[in-house]
């Protein structure tokens, strides 16, 4: 009889799991590198990349892509500034890791946190 209990139990929260939502938006980067240099990850949800400038900074952006409902807006935690919609442009700093971090409100009233990041060297 317990055996039975156990079963139905594990039913049960196997519906459950299949019942909720799936989403399937990312977050992707794109890094923009001085001529020479090189990235890796661009598109992805993990941007890195290095160059011979010997600056401090280069560009990037996060884009918010594969949202399958429709989206309500999207409040951006980081970086909170450049940023409109599903795209944000963004100074990446070198020798600091830079995150994307988005909440997606759809107009279902459902929410989606999704999150990417960059890095970048400079060479010396």
């Amino acid at each position: 009889m317990k055996f039975k209990k156990i079963i139905a139990a594990l039913a049960l929260s196997s519906a459950t799991l299949i019942a909720l939502p799936a989403f399937s938006a990312e977050m992707v980067c794109n890094l923009n590198v001085k001529s020479g240099g090189n990235v890796w990850g661009n598109g992805t949800s993990n941007c890195s990349g290095i160059d011979f400038s010997f600056g401090n900074s280069t560009s990037g952006s996060y884009q918010i892509q594969g949202t399958t409902k429709p989206v309500d807006y999207v409040v951006w935690l980081s970086p909170s500034s450049s940023c409109s919609g599903l795209y944000c442009s963004v100074t990446v700093r070198a020798y600091s890791v830079n995150t994307g971090k988005a909440y997606i409100h759809y107009d279902d009233n459902t929410i989606e946190y999704v999150t990417a990041r960059m890095d970048y060297e400079t060479g010396h």
